[in-house]
């Protein structure tokens, strides 16, 4: 072979080896965009499940919390109502107390204590 043969061959060769490589180039690129794109896909869908489950839990908290601060002044306004009833309940047993007492003295025959009633 003479030098412009191996010359003009390995002209041949280089040109043949620039195009393989721009193709296999191409094709990685391509390979590797395409395998990033897919994960960012997946981190944006992750991210965007995060968020919603997160949104979700907050609601559920502050309902919660209503439910809690619902619940403590029901409570409250029941205890109230226990409190005043206890009292009522007291001052009628000592106006009971007062009317046997009233009665006994005065000679009247007391009517039997109902059964189940506390003295």
């Amino acid at each position: 072979m003479t030098p412009t043969e191996l010359q003009a061959f390995v002209a041949w060769v280089g040109a043949v080896c620039t195009a393989v490589g721009g193709v296999v180039g191409g094709i990685v690129g391509h390979v590797v965009s395409d395998r990033k794109s897919k994960r960012d896909v997946k981190v944006a869908e992750v991210v965007a499940e995060t968020s919603a489950q997160d949104k979700l839990i907050d609601q559920l908290q502050e309902e919660l919390s209503r439910y809690r601060d619902d619940n403590d002044r029901r409570i409250g306004r029941l205890e109230s109502a226990v409190d005043e009833l206890t009292n009522e309940n007291r001052a009628y047993r000592a106006f009971i107390g007062v009317q046997r007492d009233h009665m006994a003295a005065h000679g009247i025959p007391l009517p039997p204590w109902p059964e189940g009633l506390p003295r």
